[in-house]
């Protein structure tokens, strides 16, 4: 199950620790970064380009890939899934379909 990456990284602050956040591009990252994470018992948070999203053919995909592999493979460590640089848009889309955390990228708008 998804947790929510402010959680993990409130707890993170409070323990004195890391957590890694890698981008998944295919089942086969995924699964390695997954694997590790499990490994040594180390919360972890999934990374998600818009690119990544369309090649992997939609948030929804990779929400019921990662869920499916966190049944399958019996993940027990916190996992967050994260949209990385994201649009208005694309924030949306990751919210609808799942993700627990969104970073949305403004910064091709004006500060003012």
């Amino acid at each position: 199950m998804l947790v929510s990456a402010k959680e993990m990284l409130t707890k993170a602050k409070a323990g004195k620790y890391a957590v890694g956040q890698f981008n998944i591009n295919n089942l086969e990252w995924t699964k390695a970064i997954l694997q590790t994470a499990e490994e040594l018992k180390s919360p972890v948070i999934l990374g998600v380009s818009e690119g990544a999203g369309k090649y992997m053919c939609g948030y929804k995909t990779v929400v019921g890939m990662v869920n499916g592999m966190l049944e399958e493979m019996n993940i027990t460590v916190p996992v967050a899934l994260h949209l990385d640089h994201g649009s208005y848009e694309g924030a949306k889309k990751c919210i609808e379909a799942g993700f627990s955390s969104i970073m949305f990228d403004g910064s091709h708008y004006p500060i003012e």
